[in-house]
């Protein structure tokens, strides 16, 4: 458990009937936080104009088999982030889908763009995003929303993608964002997933580099790796470990 990255990430593994449940949003929270919540909004969307509130998924209760939560609005996540004294009040657990995309040439990592609010310059395997409502549906698809996410961030779809079940949730320290992660496999080469990139993909990313399985612990030393990424490429080097006993 890596200490680099704000403090211990903690991992739970989850099992193989693992799913999310969507309950009712609790009741609103006092005028006082209200108003906090809006000024902290304002405040960032004057900076940055196209910061979007879209409908998110914060967790309330978390286990190996299932994921409780509801749906509530970014706005309110992002408050809690900049302002954790918050959480007393809002208690946000915010989800979000970190997939490690495994080439016939290695895995894929993305240098996350220097501009970005949040953890920029440190490597990570794309695709990476929050569970949002893209649709009208109540419930929630992993394999849905990461695809979603590789559409956007490396301009790979499900023609090019296949989905594995998820692996684990990893908590962020202080954001108390809980990353899902999961594996996606394509026949793509790396070349080829690069160059699908340059030309579709969102500035997310501003480098990718392929990771060959012989590497892996190389790139670990380092220490650059975002902790979610890191358990992933862990795992995989585990998996392929029992599979050549």
């Amino acid at each position: 458990m890596t200490r680099s990255f704000g403090g211990p990430w903690p991992a739970l593994p989850l099992s193989a009937s693992f799913r999310i449940d969507v309950e009712p949003s609790p009741p609103a929270v006092p005028a006082n936080i209200e108003q906090e919540i809006t000024h902290l909004w304002q405040q960032a969307c004057a900076t940055t104009p196209a910061l979007f509130n879209g409908c998110v998924f914060s967790a309330s209760c978390v286990t190996r088999t299932v994921i409780k939560g509801y749906w509530t609005e970014y706005r309110r996540v992002f408050a809690q982030m900049k302002n954790p004294a918050l959480f007393p009040f809002l208690r946000l657990q915010p989800l979000a889908v970190v997939g490690l995309v495994r080439t016939p040439d290695g895995y894929v990592l993305g240098r996350r763009n220097p501009s970005s609010i949040y953890q920029g310059n440190f490597w990570q395997s794309p695709p990476a995003g929050s569970i949002e409502k893209r649709t009208d549906a109540e419930s929630i698809n992993l394999a849905e929303q990461i695809l979603a996410e590789a559409t956007e961030e490396l301009g790979l779809d499900a023609k090019n993608l296949q989905v594995e079940q998820p692996l684990m949730a990893v908590r962020h320290p202080h954001t108390r964002v809980l990353d899902i992660g999961l594996v996606l496999k394509t026949q793509l080469t790396f070349k080829k997933v690069e160059e699908i990139w340059r030309q579709h993909a969102n500035k997310e990313y501003d480098m990718l580099a392929c990771v060959p399985a012989k590497n892996v612990a190389t790139w670990l030393e380092q220490n650059a790796i975002l902790p979610t990424s890191q358990y992933l490429l862990q795992h995989e080097q585990k998996s392929k470990t029992l599979r050549t006993i």
